[in-house]
C-alpha cells in the first residue's frame, strides 16, 4: 500500500554548478538513487557520477554519507557506511574513465571538503568514543598514514566538522558542543596553510560564519538569545568592531543564512513557522519572502553558485508534498519548479490541518498540529497518533509523509507536538527544556495528550503515542506517569537509561551529552536525571500495548538500552497487552536503508498502531 504511493521513476530538479547541472534519479525496482550530470544547455550529454545501487550491491545496509565533485568536475569523492555504525570510508572516482583512485580514507565521520587545487581533501576522523576530533589534509596519491594532521580537538564535549564557505574561498573547521562553538578557517587555495581562528570559544556562545570580500558575516547568540546577524572585517576579526546587520528580536529567531555575491538570505522563525528574509545590502532591513502556497516548512537548498540572483529553496506542509522553488532575489518572486509526485489516488485536497494550543503545567501554551482525512472531520473522538521529541533544540518540523497517508485514510489523526526542548518558538524554548528544566518537556507532552482528550478530539482508548531516540525518553516518561493513559506506544531506538549511559565515558556521545542533560557525576544532577529516567522509574503497573525497536550497530543508543528497558517492563507489567522488542541486526540509529526495506519497517510500525487503535473491519 505504501509502495503504491512511491513514484518509482523520478528525477530531482537539476542544480547548476559551473558548466554542469547535477541531479539524482530514482528508477523502478532500485532501492537507491543514482547521481548524474549534464552540460548546461545540452540535455543529451548526461553522464553518470555515482550509482548508489552499484555501491550497495551485496550489502544489507548502505548509506552514502557524502558525495562531492572536485572544483574542476573531474573527480568525485564519496563516503560510504555498510553497517549503520556511522563510520565512513572515503574513496575517489575519476569520472573520465570511471576508475577508482588508490586513495582510501578509513575511520572517518564521512565529512570532507575539496580544496580548490583539486588534489587535496580535508576530512575528519573519529576517536574511540566515536567523536569526530581530528582534521587531516590528504593529498591524492599518498597513503592515509602520511596525511597531515592540521587540527585536533581534545575537549570531549566538542564535535569537529568541516565545510566549504558559500564563496568557496575558505574551508571551515567547525567545533561545536551543545552550547558553545568555535570556527577556524583554511584558505581553500593554499594547500599548505594553517587554520586561522575566527573567534575564541566562549562558554554558552554559538556562532557560524560566511565571508564575502573583506567582510565576515557572523550568526551568533552572543548577547542575543534568538541570534543576531553581524558583520565584521575579515582581516581584523575583532569583536569590538561588530556591526549589527539584523539585530536581536524577541519574537523572531534566526536559524541559518546563505551569502551570495550581492545578497544574503536568512532563515527566520516567527510564531513557530519559518520564513526567509532577503538582504541586498548591509544597512536595509531587506524584505520577507511571501510564503508560496502557505507551506508550513521552508528551507534553503544547497546553492553552489555564489555569483547569482537565484536562490534554490524548498518547502512542504503536513498535507502537501515537498516542492522546490527558485527565488529571484532581486524581486522576491518564487517560481515553482516541481512538487514531489505521489502515486495512487492521493489528492492533497482530501486532507486538512489544524493548530491547537495546550496549556502546560506552568501556563505555557504548547503548539499541537493535526493532519487528518476530511472524511474523519466529524467523527470525533477519533483514533490519534501523537508524536513528541523535544531535545537538542531540534525542531519537530511539519513535513509531509506519503507513508503517513496509510493512517489518515483509515481515520487516524496524526498529531505533532512542539514541546519545549526543541527550538520551534525560539532559543528560549530550547533552554526551558534541557538540564534542570528537562521535566518541562515531559509535562508539555502530557498536557498535549490531556488537551486532545478533554477537547474530544480523541480518547484514552483511541490514543497512541510515538517518539524516537530522545523522543523515546518522552514516551517512557508518559508511560511512567499516572496523569494520562494511552492505548498503545511506539518507542523507536529509545534513549531510556539516561543515567547509566551518560555516566559511561567510554560510550559514544556520553560526555558530549552532559551539556544537554547534565552531568550525573554531580549529585544534584544525578538525582534529577534519575527522577525522570524511564528505566529507573519503571514500576509494577498496567502498561499499554508496547512496540520497541533497537539497532544492533546503533552508535547513538546502544541496542542494550531498549532491550533492558523492555525486559524490566515485562517483569513489572500487570496486564496482558503485547510488548514487542524488535532489534534490527543489520542497521543503526536510522533503521533500514533502501526504499523497500525502509517501507517494510514503516509498514510494520504502522500495522502495530492500526491493529491496536482500530477494529479488524476498520483497519482494512
Amino acid at each position: 500500500e505504501m509502495y503504491s504511493r512511491i513514484v518509482e521513476t523520478d528525477t530531482s530538479v537539476p542544480v547548476k554548478r559551473g558548466q554542469f547541472e547535477y541531479y539524482s534519479k530514482d528508477e523502478q525496482k532500485r532501492d537507491y538513487e543514482s547521481h548524474h550530470r549534464r552540460k548546461i544547455g545540452d540535455p543529451d550529454s548526461e553522464e553518470l557520477v555515482i550509482d548508489e545501487n552499484v555501491l550497495a550491491k551485496g550489502h544489507k545496509f548502505f548509506d552514502l554519507g557524502n558525495l562531492t565533485v572536485s572544483p574542476d568536475h573531474k573527480l568525485a569523492a564519496f563516503a560510504t557506511d555498510f553497517r549503520g555504525d556511522e563510520i565512513y570510508t572515503i574513496e575517489v572516482l575519476r569520472l573520465k574513465d570511471r576508475k577508482l583512485l588508490p586513495d582510501t580514507l578509513n575511520n572517518t565521520s564521512g565529512d570532507f571538503v575539496w580544496s580548490q587545487s583539486n588534489t587535496v581533501l580535508i576530512y575528519t576522523t573519529l576517536n574511540e568514543a566515536h567523536r569526530p576530533y581530528r582534521v587531516y589534509r590528504h593529498r591524492l596519491g599518498e597513503s592515509q598514514e602520511d596525511d597531515e594532521l592540521i587540527f585536533e580537538e581534545l575537549d570531549e564535549a566538542f564535535y569537529v566538522s568541516v565545510s566549504e564557505s558559500d564563496s568557496e574561498c575558505f574551508i571551515q573547521i567547525n567545533l561545536e558542543s551543545a552550547i558553545t562553538s568555535e570556527v577556524h578557517l583554511l584558505d581553500a587555495k593554499d594547500d599548505r596553510c594553517h587554520p586561522r581562528l575566527v573567534f575564541e570559544r566562549r562558554h554558552d556562545v554559538l556562532y557560524s560564519v560566511e565571508d564575502r570580500g573583506d567582510a565576515l558575516y557572523v550568526l551568533t547568540n552572543d548577547n542575543a538569545v534568538n541570534f543576531r546577524l553581524i558583520k565584521t572585517n575579515l582581516n581584523q576579526l575583532d569583536r569590538s568592531d561588530w556591526i549589527d546587520v539584523i539585530p536581536h528580536r524577541d519574537q523572531v529567531t534566526l536559524t541559518g543564512f546563505q551569502v551570495f555575491s550581492e545578497f544574503i538570505v536568512v532563515e527566520e522563525r516567527r510564531n513557530g513557522l519559518p520564513t526567509f528574509r532577503v538582504l541586498e545590502d548591509d544597512v536595509s532591513e531587506g524584505y520577507t519572502v511571501q510564503n508560496p502556497e502557505k507551506l508550513q516548512e521552508l528551507r534553503l537548498h544547497r546553492n553552489w553558485e555564489f555569483d547569482t540572483t537565484i536562490c534554490r529553496v524548498g518547502g512542504n506542509a503536513l498535507d502537501m508534498p515537498h516542492s522546490v522553488y527558485d527565488l529571484e532575489m532581486t524581486t522576491g518572486v518564487t517560481t515553482h519548479l516541481k512538487t514531489q509526485p505521489i502515486g495512487g489516488d492521493f489528492d492533497p485536497n482530501n486532507y486538512s490541518t489544524e493548530k491547537h494550543l495546550a496549556i502546560s503545567h506552568d501556563g505555557t501554551e504548547i503548539p499541537i498540529y493535526l493532519v487528518y482525512s476530511n472524511k474523519a472531520l466529524n467523527l470525533r473522538p477519533a483514533p490519534l497518533l501523537l508524536y513528541g521529541y523535544g531535545a537538542y533544540g531540534i525542531n519537530s518540523n511539519l513535513y509531509f509523509s506519503s507513508k503517513r497517508v496509510s493512517l489518515l485514510d483509515r481515520g487516524i489523526i496524526y498529531a505533532i507536538t512542539q514541546i519545549r526542548g526543541g527550538s520551534e518558538m525560539g532559543r528560549g524554548w530550547y533552554l526551558d527544556g534541557k538540564l534542570d528544566k528537562k521535566k518541562n518537556t515531559f509535562l508539555d507532552f502530557n498536557a498535549c495528550a490531556n488537551y486532545l482528550i478533554q477537547e474530544g478530539i480523541t480518547s484514552q482508548d483511541q490514543l497512541a503515542i510515538v517518539g524516537g531516540s530522545a523522543g523515546g525518553l518522552v514516551v517512557g516518561n508518559f508511560l511512567n506517569s499516572d496523569s494520562v493513559r494511552c492505548k498503545a506506544a511506539l518507542a523507536l531506538v529509545p534513549f531510556v537509561d539516561i543515567v547509566t549511559t551518560i555516566l559511561d565515558d567510554t560510550l559514544p556521545l556520553s560526555v558530549v551529552e552532559r551539556d544537554e542533560w547534565g552531568d550525573p557525576n554531580d549529585p544534584e544532577f544525578y538525582d534529577y536525571m534519575k527522577s525522570y529516567s524511564p528505566y529507573d522509574n519503571t514500576q509494577r503497573k498496567d502498561f499499554p500495548a508496547l512496540y520497541i525497536t533497537a539497532g544492533l550497530n546503533d552508535p547513538r543508543v546502544g541496542y542494550w538500552e531498549p532491550a533492558k528497558w523492555a525486559a524490566k517492563i515485562r517483569q513489572c507489567k500487570t496486564d496482558d497487552n503485547p510488548l514487542l522488542l524488535i532489534t534490527e541486526m543489520e542497521s543503526g540509529h536510522s533503521g533500514a536503508s533502501g526504499r523497500l526495506d525502509s517501507l517494510h519497517e514503516s509498514a510494520r510500525d504502522y500495522a502495530f498502531i492500526i491493529t491496536q487503535l482500530l477494529s479488524e473491519s476498520d483497519s482494512q
